[in-house]
């Protein structure tokens, strides 16, 4: 049943039938509406009374009227509040929620504020709860989770240069996660020929993050980036944006088959000599994660006729990482 506006006639129709003794929803048949709208009707528009809601036709359709003239608009907020309500998102950390008590705003407007910032290039996802970038509709967010990455490409038509680790510039990644409660993770990143590591704290684990965070590790490598191989985690949902940044083709693996980027699964278990799997991320310093990465890439590996992942890297790339 389609939802429609009540007429001025089914109002008194309305009205007439209840005088006589009917119901509610034997009007709503009559009328063709559902019961529901009845009863909205005599809630919004009747006039409470000691007969519960006393209805009057002709004055409910004049505050029907009157409420329709006020549905779309939309008041001014005034400079102050918005510069009030920034200084809560930078200084104080309150919600959108939070700030709607303070100020005569709504929080819905706040949140349509905040991510109007983002979409012009502004970082203030940060100031969310959920660090997220955009705004969707739960049922595509539910979607997203769902369908993870379909749109990269499956891991068996990766080229025979990067499964036989040919050429420099096929890259792998995955996320090392801490404890249970930690927010933040950090991010893996392997080059298959030199067994260049790259790594990377990320606060939390939604895809814009991770792939913010992914492009900017390989920014010295811009040109030099020809595959990335992930997972099937919704993680690295986002991948379109690097993808075209970078030129390259996104891999991912079939579910719940980590054998197939094996790189950075073995480089996993050595990350976890000094990132055990109860250690703290959420504590974890920008030095020390570089700190890793460079003990890591400075041992001498027999595959690589004892010479260090950061000098093949070097060799091959011409980019020459200091730490």
């Amino acid at each position: 049943m389609h939802y429609r506006h009540l007429t001025e006639g089914n109002r008194t129709l309305l009205y007439r039938m209840m005088q006589a003794g009917h119901t509610i929803t034997e009007v709503a048949r009559i009328i063709g509406c559902h019961r529901s709208t009845l009863y909205r009707e005599r809630r919004r528009n009747g006039v409470l009374s000691t007969d519960v809601y006393a209805y009057q036709p002709a004055l409910a359709h004049v505050r029907a009227n009157q409420r329709a003239g006020q549905a779309n608009a939309r008041p001014r907020i005034e400079t102050w509040v918005y510069c009030q309500a920034y200084d809560y998102l930078e200084n104080c950390d309150l919600s959108p929620a939070r700030i709607a008590d303070q100020l005569p705003i709504s929080h819905e407007w706040l949140y349509q504020w905040i991510y109007r910032h983002i979409a012009a290039g502004f970082d203030w996802e940060k100031h969310l709860r959920s660090l997220r970038s955009n705004r969707h509709p739960r049922r595509c967010r539910l979607l997203a989770a769902k369908t993870g990455t379909s749109a990269a490409t499956p891991i068996a038509q990766r080229p025979q240069a990067c499964n036989l680790r040919l050429e420099f510039g096929h890259w792998e990644a995955d996320l090392l996660l801490g404890r249970k409660d930690n927010t933040h993770a950090v991010l893996v990143v392997k080059e298959r020929t030199s067994r260049l590591t790259l790594l990377a704290r990320v606060r939390g684990q939604q895809s814009h993050v991770v792939m913010r965070a992914m492009a900017a590790l390989l920014s010295p490598y811009r040109g030099q980036v020809k595959t990335m191989t992930t997972d099937n985690g919704k993680e690295f949902f986002h991948h379109q944006t690097f993808a075209l940044t970078f030129g390259c083709t996104m891999y991912r693996c079939d579910p719940h088959s980590p054998w197939q980027r094996g790189q950075v699964e073995g480089e996993n278990k050595n990350l976890r000599q000094y990132m055990p799997k109860s250690f703290n991320a959420d504590r974890l310093t920008t030095k020390r994660v570089k700190e890793v990465e460079r003990r890591i890439n400075v041992r001498p590996k027999l595959v690589l006729n004892n010479d260090s992942p950061l000098e093949v890297a070097e060799q091959l790339s011409g980019v020459a990482l200091r730490y």
